[in-house]
């Protein structure tokens, strides 16, 4: 998967990344949008998936999702999700 082509329909329906790196045979590729919340792009196979970063670094990681309109859905709960966890 291409993570360039997908930050792109992500930044059109209203969700600016600001880093990304392309998946390699070793590594996945992400999306970053802040501090805690990015996007795991797989190489092959697998689905994007959201993944949410805790201050104290564990990794709360959602479900994959072909459609996007999931993927926003996660998108947008894990940025609540932040939020709440850094109002605390």
């Amino acid at each position: 998967m291409n993570a360039q082509a997908l930050a792109e329909r992500l930044h059109k329906l209203g969700y600016t990344p600001t880093a990304l790196s392309e998946p390699n045979k070793k590594e996945d590729g992400i999306i970053v949008f802040t501090e805690g919340v990015h996007v795991q792009v797989p190489l092959h196979g697998e689905e994007p998936n959201v993944v949410l970063e805790s201050p104290n670094g564990e990794l709360e990681f959602y479900d994959a999702h072909r459609n996007i309109e999931d993927l926003i859905k996660d998108l947008k709960a894990a940025m609540k999700d932040e939020q709440a966890m850094k109002a605390r």
